[in-house]
């Protein structure tokens, strides 16, 4: 793989073609220095001008891939609730449920009343991961979407005085706040219950609308670590555990800033090799997941998409065979050759791959195998079955059976293998022709 993304990389230079090529780096042969690659990497060799490397911690050289939680709460809330689904932690209820069924998109501005709740429900979101110990970036504050009608509504249930909090107030006095909303909300509904109407909820300034809708007083719990009835719940307790994947310092969404790097022709390699092991499946499919979106959406629009290279280590890692067909990674195999995506996938273990990506493979390139069942699954393919035995039997380094789209029978063929020092004299001379500066 590694002088296959050379390659293309020195194509689209030399063509002034922009391809973006995008590595899901499994155990960091990309990103980083090894002795197979003469003590190099694809990272070195093409420079920060090319290539972005991306890791889940901080580390120097590379950009962080984890999401800022607070600046990207529809992200994060979707991010969370994946990780729940994959591992779903001791902490159950309905309030929790609710909780890992709500959407924190963005409605439209111009619709006041549903975009005042999503901005109550955001923050109490953001209270929510303050509480849990999420660390909060520098000076943060926050807009909990509060006027002088609703501070009058709390105080009137609460039979006291509470004045109207500020536009944007410290984390601390906006999870302060949100109690005092909670503690008015449930007054104010044994109040009701007591005198039998059918109102529920503290009254907002729009008519006909509740400040506490079900969503807002499902997250209120949580905040409270308390059911509405006065049970006591984990609450909050139940994303803690999802601290690792949240970076203070990021201010952009991480997809989007790579959407944006592979946009201008840059080698992105995300390095999966550290950080938790839930992230190669949760945030790699989440980034192919959008890259596939966002081709897909500009092909139905008439548009013509960004030409994309998408690489996958350890294909077997990341790629099921049990996964459904409607998933990303079967359908950017199905469909991504239409909307500019190539799929270039590398495994030791074709059987456990998706049938599907299997059977939409174009292009082949088999080494040595020695695993009689691998080689079964191997001989279903075009005319591999002849080469079974020698595949099994020839171990030289870089010797393959290829079958191209191109190509009606399967080759043998050599490979050169990656050198750094004579990629860097081509690379030298590439960006000194002119009009060429990299």
């Amino acid at each position: 793989l590694k002088p296959t993304v050379a390659s293309v990389a020195m194509a689209a230079l030399k063509s002034d073609i922009r391809v973006g090529q995008l590595i899901f780096d499994v155990n960091g042969e990309y990103a980083n220095a090894n002795h197979q690659d003469d003590g190099s990497s694809i990272a070195e060799v093409f420079g920060p001008t090319h290539v972005v490397r991306y890791r889940a911690m901080t580390t120097a050289g590379f950009q962080d891939l984890r999401t800022n939680f607070y600046e990207e709460p529809a992200q994060a809330i979707g991010l969370i609730q994946s990780l729940f689904r994959a591992n779903p932690g001791p902490y159950t209820g309905q309030d929790l449920e609710q909780f890992m069924g709500t959407s924190l998109d963005e409605p439209d501005a111009s619709d006041r009343s549903a975009h005042t709740r999503w901005k109550r429900q955001v923050a109490v979101f953001q209270c929510m991961l303050y509480q849990a110990g999420y660390a909060a970036p520098r000076d943060f504050k926050i807009d909990v979407a509060a006027g002088a009608t609703m501070a009058q509504a709390v105080s009137k249930a609460l039979g006291r005085e509470v004045p109207t909090p500020q536009k944007t107030v410290s984390l601390a006095d906006a999870s302060e706040w949100f109690l005092t909303v909670r503690q008015a909300n449930l007054a104010r509904k044994q109040q009701q219950a007591a005198a039998q109407t059918a109102v529920i909820g503290l009254e907002s300034s729009t008519a006909g609308n509740a400040a506490v809708d079900p969503t807002l007083e499902a997250l209120l719990n949580m905040l409270a670590r308390e059911r509405s009835a006065g049970q006591p719940i984990g609450g909050y307790r139940a994303i803690v555990a999802y601290t690792p994947y949240h970076s203070a310092h990021r201010s952009q969404d991480v997809t989007e800033e790579v959407l944006g790097h592979l946009d201008v022709g840059r080698i992105v390699i995300l390095d999966l090799s550290v950080g938790p092991v839930e992230i190669r499946e949760v945030l790699s499919e989440r980034i192919a997941r959008q890259l596939f979106e966002r081709q897909m959406g500009k092909l139905n629009a008439g548009e013509v998409p960004q030409n994309v290279v998408l690489y996958v280590e350890e294909a077997h890692n990341l790629i099921g065979r049990k996964a459904e067909l409607t998933s990303t990674w079967p359908r950017i195999a199905k469909e991504g050759a239409k909307a500019r995506i190539a799929f270039v996938y590398a495994t030791q273990e074709p059987s456990s791959v998706h049938p599907n990506i299997l059977a939409n493979t174009e292009n082949w390139f088999v080494t040595h195998l020695n695993n009689d069942d691998e080689l079964k699954t191997l001989g279903k393919f075009y005319d591999f079955a002849d080469f079974l035995p020698s595949l099994k039997a020839a171990q030289d380094v870089g010797f393959a059976r290829i079958k191209t789209l191109s190509a009606p029978f399967v080759i043998p063929t050599q490979i050169s293998r990656f050198t750094p020092e004579a990629l860097r004299s081509e690379l030298a001379g590439v960006k000194s022709k002119p009009g060429r500066g990299g």
